[in-house]
């Protein structure tokens, strides 16, 4: 018997002269699903997996750079920072340019820039030329993170694209597993060499590794083209049709021509770029009832998840690493080891007995961190439909905001440690808060209201840094008592998230579609 892709092969083959003008959607189901779209969902996650490298990579290593550059905690707290202010500082600017000259085409150069300047971060001598490269790179990777969803969405097909989405954001996940792997092979060597002017040490090197899989990104999208549908509305059907008879030949083999020999134009006025003014109209409606309640609620909730899960996550290597440092037998909570720790850097000033040593084990126990955020991502997806959206992510915040508070309260090293892995599980929760979301917003406003949320999240992951960078040497509990009241408190707010029914009824009557 013939399989499907066989039989759609033969079909093809027997219509090749019949089919001459087809609409874009009609065309662009002919390409069919094989080799060139796994090439762009493994291009795709690579590009993913480099953000997120990028956005949290320096936690591995500000605690072996802490005395070489003269690092407290307020330094170490802007610099884990950097990277998310860069993205916040500019996700309006990319996802409008890249409507305006492309997806490939703003992402590729961004991707190469933002790999160079990490790699120039790992050469810098103070505070302040570290924090700047650390702000430029978040800068650029910002342009990957806003455009990378809607290059992948759009070479799929309808069909397709949802789980094409799904697996690409998988590659996330990774880099909570591979980023501590790498830095337990390099960071805790006692090698040295010279380069040019410096002598490079472990946490230098570690940086540029971190840089590779975005430029094997880049390097494969020299050989993928620009989305055929961005093509389509912006220079019109001529320029899309070579991009799809490409993908076509890709995935049937080149034996076969494409058949579609034009694209219709009707209806491309409906699918062309809104640009600048379009995006302002967008954001307007937003703040405009029904949906300005469920703005406010859900980009205050996405706020308090980025506060906890990134704006944490980036001090966990470091507080892991005072734990197993700590030296003393008595059983005292992880607050006491950090005061100490600060106690003894205040004492000796001149920084004599500054140790940038890391202990081994903090990288396994980061490693099965990821491990934990991987299963907890796949428990999410098994239960949501079974329990419900806002149960579950009430659920999970409660217990990581719990969790948060306990871990600076516990007299025992393991049982903190346990408690923060929990209390970082509320990163998992974005997940269920985007599901919640995307029921209540109209076709045309859905992607900047999903873009705005996420860029208000990485403006928490911002604040939490900072804010424990401030507070975390001489107010430790306080600090952890305020993150873990205000991660468990926000899910009162889903107590007044509206019936989607009501908001639809309502937006259906001005007009937006769902």
């Amino acid at each position: 018997m013939k399989t499907e892709e066989e039989r759609t092969i033969s079909d093809v083959e027997k219509s090749s002269e019949k089919v001459n003008e087809l609409s874009f959607e009609e065309a662009f189901e002919l390409t069919g699903h094989g080799r060139f779209n796994h090439l762009v969902l493994f291009t795709s996650g690579l590009i993913m997996l480099n953000v997120s490298m990028e956005s949290v990579g320096m936690s591995y290593a500000i605690t072996s750079a802490e005395c070489e550059l003269g690092l407290n905690s307020m330094h170490k707290g802007l610099i884990n920072a950097a990277a998310f202010i860069g993205i916040i500082a500019t996700s309006f600017l990319w996802g409008y340019l890249g409507d305006r000259l492309g997806r490939r085409a703003v992402m590729l150069p961004a991707t190469v820039g933002s790999a160079l300047l990490s790699v120039a971060s790992s050469f810098s001598s103070n505070f302040w030329m570290l924090m700047l490269l650390r702000v430029l790179t978040g800068c650029l990777i910002s342009a990957s993170s806003a455009t990378v969803y809607a290059y992948l969405g759009e070479m799929h097909t309808s069909s397709r694209r949802a789980a094409a989405i799904a697996w690409g954001s998988a590659f996330i996940s990774f880099s909570f597993m591979i980023l501590p792997g790498l830095a337990w092979l390099i960071i805790p060597g006692k090698w040295t060499f010279s380069l040019v002017f410096m002598d490079i040490v472990p946490w230098r090197a570690f940086v540029w590794c971190w840089c590779a899989p975005g430029l094997a990104a880049a390097l494969i999208l020299l050989f993928l083209p620009e989305s055929p549908k961005f093509l389509l509305a912006n220079k019109g059907p001529e320029a899309a049709l070579p991009v799809l008879a490409t993908m076509y030949e890709w995935n049937y083999g080149s034996g076969l021509k494409y058949p579609v020999g034009r694209i219709s134009t009707s209806n491309l006025d409906a699918q062309r770029v809104g640009g600048f003014v379009g995006a302002v109209k967008d954001i307007a409606l937003m703040f405009k009832p029904p949906l300005l309640r469920c703005v406010f609620i859900s980009h205050t909730s996405m706020f308090a998840v980025f506060m906890v899960s990134s704006g944490l996550y980036v001090w966990v290597p470091d507080i892991l690493n005072s734990i197993l440092r700590d030296s003393t037998d008595q059983n005292i909570t992880i607050c006491q080891i950090i005061s100490d720790k600060f106690q003894n850097a205040t004492t000796d000033p001149m920084g004599s007995s500054c140790r940038a040593d890391v202990s081994v084990s903090v990288f396994p126990i980061s490693m099965a961190m990821g491990a934990v955020f991987a299963v907890t991502y796949l428990a999410i997806g098994f239960f949501i439909n079974k329990i419900g959206r806002k149960t579950l992510y009430c659920g999970i915040m409660f217990v990581c905001g719990v969790a948060t508070v306990g871990a600076a309260f516990v007299p025992h090293g393991g049982a903190a440690t346990a408690l923060l892995i929990v209390s970082l599980c509320s990163g998992c929760a974005a997940s269920i808060l985007a599901a919640i979301v995307v029921d209540v917003f109209p076709t045309c406003l859905r992607a900047m209201a999903m873009c705005v949320m996420y860029m208000v999240g990485r403006g928490g992951a911002a604040v939490g840094s900072n804010f424990l960078g401030a507070t975390l040497d001489t107010h430790c509990q306080t600090a952890f008592t305020v993150f873990g009241v205000f991660t468990a408190g926000s899910t009162i707010l889903m107590v007044f998230w509206p019936k989607p029914e009501k908001v639809r009824e309502e937006m259906e009557q001005k007009g937006l579609s769902y």
